[in-house]
């Protein structure tokens, strides 16, 4: 345990500079805080390397982190409110290694034809920039059983402290997958005999109603103000619309996501 007074602190510059996307790939670390989270990542045992908390969460702290090789820095409010995004700061900081074990940022995993084992439940987000609109969906997988995500290289950064603030905690354990080739994932899981459906307003667009067994059904979800571009929307095996009222808007990305999960969910009951 170290003591630090200076917001100058080269650990706490350190920290600060994980804000940016690009220093967060470069070290392959990430942060977030709050208690919650705190003890989400405790209990996930995601790879804490360094928490900083003021003194009255240092009892806690301690506790939670015995026989475990994370560094413990104890801050003042001062510095504290440096390192902080949160307007109602709990006084918890952490940073940790990504994920490797669970996010995957080469290739997809498909069941061999022979194996005789049927493609999972999946969701695939193509262009969803919002992080918080991520977290929630990743929240909502957790919610709903959907263990494998797969997100275009153009989605929200999954490290982002909103998203994993939004996912309150899922992140940690939710099998992500990030590709290059959106187009090229959807032809393959087609090809794996998985059915992959686009969720857009289409021509030729039926109801979600219809879906038969959606828990085997890779659903695709696009950009919050442009949705689905056509091309993907062509690759995929058909394009399915969430029933709602005459006259209402489309759902916001992360609530139709949430629809489709629990629809899986449902029908895996």
């Amino acid at each position: 345990m170290e003591v630090i007074t200076s917001r100058a602190n080269p650990k706490i510059q350190f920290a600060l500079s994980l804000r940016d996307k690009k220093a967060r790939k470069e070290n392959g670390m990430f942060y977030f805080e709050g208690k919650k989270l705190f003890m989400e990542a405790i209990a996930k045992s995601v790879p804490l390397t360094s928490v900083f908390c003021t003194e009255d969460h240092k009892e806690t702290v301690q506790k939670a982190l015995w026989g475990k090789d994370t560094s413990l820095y104890i801050v003042p409010e001062s510095v504290y409110n440096k390192l902080t995004e949160e307007k109602a700061p709990e006084g918890i900081f952490c940073l940790a290694k990504t994920i490797d074990k669970y996010h995957n940022f080469a290739t997809i995993y498909i069941p061999d034809e022979k194996s005789g084992k049927l493609p999972p439940a999946r969701l695939m987000l193509c262009s969803l920039r919002d992080p918080g609109n991520l977290g929630t969906v990743l929240r909502s997988a957790a919610a709903f059983g959907c263990r494998e995500l797969i997100l275009s290289k153009d989605c929200a950064d999954i490290y982002n402290s909103k998203t994993v603030r939004a996912s309150m905690g899922m992140l940690f354990d939710r099998y992500i997958t990030v590709v290059d080739d959106p187009i090229g994932t959807i032809r393959a899981l087609a090809a794996s005999g998985q059915t992959v459906l686009a969720t857009a307003l289409h021509r030729d667009s039926f109801s979600l109603f219809s879906v038969k067994e959606p828990h085997r059904v890779c659903f695709v979800i696009g950009n919050e103000g442009q949705g689905l571009s056509d091309e993907i929307i062509h690759a995929c095996h058909g394009s399915v619309i969430i029933p709602m009222m005459e006259g209402t808007e489309s759902l916001n990305a992360s609530i139709a996501a949430s629809v489709l999960l629990y629809e899986q969910f449902r029908h895996m009951q």
